[in-house]
């Protein structure tokens, strides 16, 4: 059974230098990293060998936003914690595994609109490059819960054809890895956009993936609520919110992440 490490509370604490924590974090356990700045915000970008990728094969990048509202224990401290001690298996990883990983800040700016989401000027970046292709997938508030989500997306009315196949395909990967990482116990429901949104508004397919507890998907499937999201920019979203299974069950998808590859 998981265990939620002390160095977590010091994660969430209100002084800690979030970006300084990751940083140090990975660093300590041999993993190099890069800040990339943009219209203010730092993103952190985790370096892994190039004997790691196959470029026969799609890369997988993953995002997870590490700014928060208050505490933020759920929304998103446990998806970046449990992302860096992935990142420490994936460093040590024999052969590749074509993971692109990156913390996103100025996630919790969406409320504002998508443009001024901290994502956004990243995801241009992705345009200007022509990195178009890769699977984006976007972990947000997976901290408790025992179910996986896959957030239901609106696609724009005007969307190239080119865009809603490649987003249909990329939609059909991620129902396979949460099946398969869940024994088949998952949904497909209309939840808040996280930074998947940035991507898509600039013509990339990304999709969003979170965990809800079970009792609390009958409440949204009637169209409530579910007590996991009223807790969001709250003080119970707290340490005391989040449930050590859900850590579990994270690493359970990204280990079965790691080993999915896609032809080009």
């Amino acid at each position: 059974m998981y265990k939620i490490p002390e160095s977590f509370i010091d994660f969430i604490s209100p002084d800690c230098n979030r970006k300084e924590f990751i940083q140090k974090y990975l660093e300590k356990n041999g993993v190099e990293s890069a800040v990339i700045s943009l219209e203010g915000k730092n993103h952190i970008y985790v370096k892994f060998a190039q004997e790691q990728y196959n470029s026969m094969f799609r890369i997988k990048t993953v995002i997870a936003h590490y700014d928060r509202i208050g505490i933020g224990a759920n929304d998103n401290s446990a998806a970046v914690f449990c992302l860096l001690e992935w990142a420490v298996i994936l460093s040590q990883k024999k052969g590749f595994h074509n993971i692109r990983l990156i913390f996103t800040d100025g996630e919790e700016l969406g409320e504002n609109g998508v443009e001024e989401q901290g994502a956004f000027p990243l995801a241009q970046v992705f345009k200007r490059l022509g990195i178009l292709n890769d699977d984006i997938y976007v972990f947000d508030c997976m901290g408790r819960g025992d179910v996986p989500v896959l957030t239901q997306t609106i696609l724009p009315s005007k969307a190239p054809k080119k865009f809603i196949n490649s987003f249909i395909s990329l939609e059909q990967r991620a129902q396979n890895l949460l099946y398969n990482s869940s024994g088949g116990k998952w949904f497909c429901l209309p939840c808040n956009y996280s930074d998947n949104a940035s991507f898509i508004a600039n013509g990339i397919p990304a999709v969003a993936i979170t965990l809800l507890p079970s009792l609390e998907i009958n409440e949204v499937l009637k169209g409530n609520q579910p007590e996991t999201w009223r807790m969001l920019h709250t003080e119970k979203d707290d340490i005391f919110s989040l449930t050590p299974s859900s850590f579990e069950l994270f690493h359970k998808i990204l280990l079965k992440l790691a080993e999915m590859n896609t032809m080009i």
